[in-house]
């Protein structure tokens, strides 16, 4: 019963940890978008002001959920 309940515990581990995996992929996508100003010309100062906040913003998100994902694993780290 205490293997099984341990199991469960590890399955709802590795989805929860795929989900935020998964919302750092999707924000280091946007990320790249941000980064990649080569084909847009950004005359006005607000635009290149606010691009670069959001990127912040993006970057904080990574790494916060690159955070998240490591405390996660470390809860349960025998898979046995």
């Amino acid at each position: 019963m205490a293997q099984s309940n341990y199991q469960m515990l590890i399955e709802m581990k590795n989805t929860i940890i795929a989900y935020l995996e998964g919302e750092k992929k999707i924000n280091e996508d946007a990320l790249k978008a941000y980064e990649n100003t080569s084909s847009l010309t950004e005359n006005d100062s607000e635009i290149r002001r606010m691009r670069e906040r959001e990127a912040i913003k993006l970057r904080q998100s990574i790494s916060d959920l690159s955070r998240h994902i490591e405390v996660i694993k470390r809860m349960y780290p025998n898979e046995n």
